[in-house]
């Protein structure tokens, strides 16, 4: 009996260690920033992290999906590298205007954002933003072209500079502007890689006719971007605004630990999402779609579960007892976060057309509904009405992209088979907010982890990433 791993599950698994590494690093610091900075600093630092993805929607223009598009659409390998480097040329362009811009408008912005960051930590922020699509547009070159390794090499370095720079410079008492400090060196080092890799592969190249093109197709996207926002990111502001630099970071802490659920399923999404247009214009391609979909709707399930059930207990053991709270934040969290995850998933008829307007009308709706929770609720509520908020309008959003999506492209969904799952993980997770106990809870994140496996094979939306050739004896 040999065991043999598809090419795919190679990719995701490589995709998979280099996510691990990356955020690993960060989550493993994450405790000695915490330590280093008061609840004040860190609260600020969440703020100014906030401002950063506002920035990164409006200098990535959305070329990373762009590039998804219309490359994955190209009828042969030339076309597609000619169309790579015609929109690498264009992130280029933009990162320049958006470095000048950033420059000028810094102090502007640090007198207008809560938390009162310099006008020095401010620049810092712009600056690596502006690096934003020379970063990701070649990352999702990398990407479609199955080259893993590369992107393991330029991310993980990436990640590892700047935690070895962020521990050296918060010793020297550098504090907020030294984590930022650490963040801009580390992303000048992988954008200088990743460009030469870039230009090596594609080289330069500019079509005014295609450059209005691909900005026609990524400004609902850019639109939609800035009106999610309101979702992830202006809900610091407004916390800051109506409570206290403290609750900023106890929610940020809870946003870090519950952002695990996304990293853990981020290896298929980055497998998955540059394929799936090219796999839906194969052969029996909607099915294809559906059952990967569903697939990937299953795995964010069970890792939602995992995590929701880990991170009040990671919370505890690892950071200082005032973040306590932060645990419990944690669990609404998870569930925000898999509902962000199940829209990515499910949305894919909102982009078959030829623009995305849809999703900036479905975004601005959900934002609204978002945006006026938080302000009727965070006043009483602090945090808990921000996260009720986000819960009511992320499933506002889940709901409306799916309606919308199939009325574009009807796919056949498992749905009820995923329900049946999702509420298997529900059971679970309502039972692990009752036990304190560690060797209790840890039976629980294990029976949880096999019932829920077994129950996804069982209902086929789940199966094995590998497969067994078993010769068979001669009698």
């Amino acid at each position: 009996m040999t065991l043999q791993l598809s090419s795919g599950v190679r990719q995701s698994l490589l995709y998979g260690l280099s996510i691990a590494l990356m955020k690993g690093v960060s989550l493993l610091i994450l405790p000695f920033i915490a330590a280093q900075l008061s609840h004040s600093e860190f609260g600020r630092l969440e703020v100014i992290s906030s401002l950063a993805i506002i920035g990164s929607i409006l200098v990535g223009m959305g070329m990373e999906d762009t590039l998804f598009r219309f490359v994955g659409q190209a009828k042969n390998q030339s076309q597609r590298v000619r169309i790579a480097a015609q929109i690498f040329t264009l992130t280029q362009l933009i990162a320049v205007v958006a470095l000048v811009c950033g420059w000028f408008a810094a102090p502007t912005i640090s007198a207008w954002i809560p938390g009162s960051p310099s006008v020095y930590e401010v620049r810092l922020v712009l600056a690596v933003l502006a690096l934003e699509g020379c970063i990701s547009v070649p990352l999702g070159w990398l990407r479609m072209n199955n080259r893993a390794l590369p992107f393991f090499l330029a991310s993980c370095g990436r990640a590892l500079t700047q935690a070895v720079l962020v521990v050296i410079f918060l010793f020297l008492q550098r504090g907020v502007a030294g984590i930022l400090e650490a963040g801009l060196i580390a992303a000048i080092a992988q954008t200088a890689l990743l460009c030469y890799l870039q230009i090596r592969d594609t080289g330069l190249a500019f079509d005014l006719k295609s450059g209005q093109r691909a900005l026609i197709y990524s400004v609902p996207i850019v639109a939609s971007g800035l009106v999610a926002f309101a979702l992830n990111g202006l809900d610091r502001w407004v916390l800051a605004d109506h409570s206290s630099l403290a609750d900023v970071a106890e929610f940020g802490i809870a946003a870090k630990f519950a952002l695990a659920m996304v990293l853990l399923l981020q290896p298929f999404g980055m497998w998955w999402s540059p394929r799936r247009f090219t796999v839906l214009n194969e052969r029996d391609g909607a099915q294809k779609v559906a059952r990967f979909s569903a697939m990937g709707g299953a795995l964010a399930i069970l890792i939602a579960t995992l995590v929701a059930l880990l991170c009040p207990v990671l919370i505890n053991a690892l950071l200082p007892a005032s973040y306590t709270q932060a645990g419990q934040y944690a669990l609404g969290l998870v569930l925000v976060m898999l509902l962000k995850e199940l829209v990515e998933l499910f949305n894919i008829g909102c982009f078959t057309g030829k623009t995305t307007s849809s999703q900036f009308i479905i975004n601005l709706f959900s934002a609204l509904v978002g945006i006026t929770g938080m302000l009727l609720l965070t006043p009483e509520y602090q945090v808990w009405g921000i996260i009720l908020s986000l819960l009511i309008a992320q499933s506002l959003r889940l709901l409306l992209f799916y309606q919308v999506s199939q009325y574009f492209l009807a796919l056949n969904y498992p749905i009820r088979d995923l329900l049946k799952l999702a509420t298997l993980a529900i059971f679970w997770i309502a039972l692990g907010t009752q036990i304190t106990h560690l060797g209790q809870l840890s039976l629980v994140v294990i029976s949880a982890a096999i019932t829920l496996l077994a129950t996804a094979h069982y209902l086929q939306l789940l199966t094995l990433p590998f497969t067994f050739r078993q010769k068979r004896l001669c009698q």
